[in-house]
């Protein structure tokens, strides 16, 4: 007979004690727990060295933060207590939960009505949380049908309007109305289960191979992905409340379920199942170890681990492209420096596709691992023709080498439309850092990608011809490692040993070419759905995009896209996309920007962070002593965090409002920059001595960043334009752009200050006060409006005024 018995552990709050019974004792105890193991209940096995170990079962219901703490202390000691005699210590050897009843949190009420989620959003969706602990489109609707499933997608979309808030603070305190109370609503662990059923729910409805997904496989996905947003957000919970704990185990038992069903089918979007490996690889903290290692495998699971050797039969054919100002050098490089020979053309090779720079081919002095020729075919080439041989069967990769022109040539390179044809290795070593790989992310996917994360390096002689470069000696140690079939890991090696000094040297497994085995940066940028968000931090992956065209003359001009945020996707968001890659370069190219914490303007802090509106505004934005404004009105936001896992202990996210998602790409850099520096010194990210200690000097210090921005080949006028739209928006006197212009020089570019400098800020106080009195004292004014966004003029319908 079973025998009444108490586990006593140590809990959040203390001792507590589990009632249960004694199923086996001895040596019958081990058996007894794996037979018991997957039936509903808690089940536990405590063990001795030389003593009687014990099965046993606990009763139902059990606090959640005590089955937390349960399952934390598996492999640590506990007491057991059987009635009448003194505890004895045994080791928790293995605890296995299957369908348990949670009792609800202590000290939370529990809800007695439905609440409003978005109550004062203008034309927000309606999102309810209804007191059985799920989400409805209405306080009275039943949680069923169609109206539930558009109710799960709108509370995805709330949910990825959060960055540091969880369940247990549905409504986080206004960072601008401090004298509001704050609101207690959460949900708890028991409604959290609630929670969770209806994710499941929505799971087998719009299940992969189902009859729905046939019928709507777009509307499918979509569906499947918010529940996984809400598992995740339930997974994210317990680590505020490990009451959570028993919730997000289940949750993540979910997402891995889903991961393993979204393949093999055609309605399957292997885009979600990247995504929501991302999740959990995101959520990791949150996840039993077993659960972690799954989560390791299917990270890994995601990268090509080698380049495919045995499809690469026959001689490997590369193209070296690059600008012609490199390209004469590097073909010196091959043969002086590694011991190419130059060759003639092979038979079978193909024309030059641009038509006015041959071919010059030369062999590699090691073979394939088949003992095949290594060959590199290399021509001059331009931003817009740079990528043809990927899209050509004759070669197996491709380098390319130019100057980036701060975006400006990146933007034509991912105009070209080029399909891959076959297995690509690419190398990208223009100056461009990590905002190149947004562009070729999109346009080659299925290739093993290599940017160059800082700008990479070259010498000249005194005839300006390249005699040394650094990216054609990590492309001739990348073909080295691949003779001797390496793997991503191990070229990644060799590409350390052949780069050269950089300042990001000191972060540990720094690699100047940042390629498939490297996935800290690759995963942070990469945008699978292409909504202008990286998805790496995106807690919802929207499937249902609208292509959003850019209208250049009407870009101050709030449109409603008639879509919801995470909705928006084509130029619209391509242009957020670039808008957060320039920050990260303005950033290591101007010492005003230089002291952000922990050296952040060296390790790419920018990335995108989606669009956002009045009816789903950003929350969980640090806005320090910042003047009030409704941020769900700004044209852009920037959410300043500070964490430890971030290179340089700094991330930023770089939002923009869904109704300008049509603005122009350049004006988007410019009004992002512009909340970005404001912020930071709002923050305290940016340092605020000398002539930036005062509201005029921070504010010229804007202007330097903007024309900085502004510097690229196009037409004068329309770039006039745009200066003068950025100006109005941010309420400073109509400078001229030429003004400013000047005080970026020869002198600053030497230094690598491109988007101003502190001597350049010198020079345009001094230049302002002496030939434009008039402005020079509307910067200096005392209205904090001055020099930050201005809030977008919306109608009561939350459409364009007319």
């Amino acid at each position: 007979m079973p025998s009444d018995v108490i586990v006593r552990i140590r809990s959040p709050r203390g001792f507590v004690d589990l009632p249960g019974t004694v199923d086996a004792v001895g040596p019958a105890a081990s058996s007894a727990f794996e037979e018991r193991k997957s039936a509903p209940g808690i089940h536990l096995l405590a063990v001795a060295v030389s003593d009687s170990d014990y099965a046993i079962s606990l009763s139902a219901p059990v606090p959640g933060d005590s089955l937390a703490a349960l399952r934390e202390g598996e492999g640590r000691t506990v007491l057991i207590v059987f009635p009448g005699h003194s505890p004895v210590r045994r080791r928790l050897c293995a605890v296995a939960v299957s369908n348990v009843e949670v009792v609800p949190d202590p000290g939370v009420a529990s809800q007695a009505a439905p609440i409003d989620l978005n109550a004062g959003r203008e034309g927000a969706a309606p999102l309810w949380l209804l007191p059985a602990g799920v989400f409805s489109a209405s306080p009275t609707l039943s949680p069923d049908g169609p109206a539930a499933r558009d109710a799960l997608v709108t509370a995805a979309r709330w949910i990825s309007s959060r960055r540091t808030s969880t369940l247990t603070q549905l409504f986080p305190p206004s960072a601008f109305h401090p004298e509001e109370p704050a609101r207690k609503e959460r949900l708890s662990a028991r409604r959290g289960a609630a929670l969770l059923d209806q994710a499941r729910a929505a799971l087998e409805i719009a299940a992969v191979g189902g009859e729905e997904a046939r019928r709507d496989p777009t509307a499918t996905a979509t569906l499947r992905s918010a529940a996984t947003t809400i598992l995740s957000h339930l997974i994210a919970t317990s680590l505020d409340d490990r009451g959570f704990a028993p919730v997000a185990e289940r949750a993540a038992e979910e997402i891995l379920a889903l991961i393993e069903r979204e393949a093999g089918d055609e309605t399957a979007r292997p885009a979600l199942r990247a995504h929501a490996i991302h999740l959990l690889q995101l959520r990791a903290p949150g996840l039993t170890a077993a659960q972690q290692e799954r989560a390791r495998g299917l990270v890994r699971g995601l990268l090509r681990e080698a380049p495919p050797y045995d499809e690469l039969t026959g001689p490997w054919n590369l193209a070296m492209c690059g600008a012609s100002e490199f390209h004469e050098g590097e073909c010196n490089i091959l043969v002086s420096t590694h011991g190419f020979k130059e060759i003639a053309l092979p038979p079978e090779a193909p024309p030059s596709p641009n038509g006015w720079s041959p071919y010059r081919a030369f062999e590699a002095p090691f073979k394939t691992p088949a003992g095949e020729p290594i060959r590199v075919f290399a021509r001059a080439a331009t931003p817009r023709d740079e990528n043809l041989e990927m899209g050509m069967a004759f070669f197996i990769g491709v380098l390319i080498n130019r100057h980036a022109q701060l975006g400006a040539f990146d933007l034509r390179a991912a105009a070209v439309q080029v399909k891959q044809e076959g297995y690509k290795l690419m190398m990208n070593s223009q100056c461009a850092g990590l905002t190149t790989r947004f562009a070729i992310s999109q346009v080659f996917p299925d290739a093993d990608i290599y940017s160059s994360w800082d700008s990479t390096y070259f010498r000249t002689g005194s005839d300006g011809v390249v005699t040394s470069s650094e990216g054609v000696d990590c492309f001739v140690a990348a073909l080295r490692g691949m003779s001797k079939r390496a793997s991503h890991a191990e070229l990644d090696a060799r590409l350390r040993k052949a780069q050269w000094p950089h300042p990001q040297a000191q972060i540990a497994g720094f690699s100047q070419f940042v390629g498939p085995s490297h996935p800290l940066v690759v995963a942070r940028y990469s945008d699978v759905n292409r909504d202008g968000r990286a998805d790496y931090y995106d807690g919802f992956l929207d499937f249902q995009l609208a292509d959003i065209a850019e209208d250049i003359e009407a870009s101050m001009t709030p449109r409603d896209p008639g879509v919801s945020a995470s909705q928006i996707g084509g130029d619209g968001a391509a242009g957020l996309n670039w808008a957060a890659g320039s920050l990260n370069r303005v950033a290591q190219y101007s010492d005003i920007w230089a002291g952000l914490a922990g050296q952040s303007e060296l390790y790419y802090a920018f990335q995108s962070g989606g669009f956002f509106s009045h009816r789903e505004p950003p929350h969980d934005v640090p806005t320090g002593g910042a003047v009030q404004q409704d941020l769900g009105r700004l044209p852009a936001v920037t959410r300043f965090q500070q964490s430890e896992e971030a290179l340089g202990g700094l991330s930023v996210e770089v939002m923009f409002h869904s109704h300008l998602s049509h603005a122009a790409k350049e004006l988007k850099r410019l009004l992002c920059a512009a909340d970005a520096m404001r912020r930071a010194f709002d923050l305290g990210h940016l340092s605020s001595e000398g002539a930036l200690s005062t509201p005029r000097g921070q504010r010229c210090a804007l202007l330097l960043t903007m024309a900085g921005l502004l510097e690229f080949p196009a037409d004068q006028n329309r770039i006039d334009g745009l200066w003068s739209m950025a100006l109005k928006a941010l309420r400073l006197p109509q400078i001229s752009r030429s003004a400013v212009r000047a005080c970026i020089t020869e002198e600053d570019h030497e230094m690598s200050n491109y988007y101003g400098s502190q001597r350049g800020l010198a020079q345009l106080l001094a230049a302002l006060e002496r030939s434009d009195p008039g402005a020079f004292q509307q910067l200096g004014s005392e209205d904090p409006l001055v020099g930050r966004l201005s809030e977008i003029e919306l109608s009561a319908e939350g459409k364009p005024e007319g």
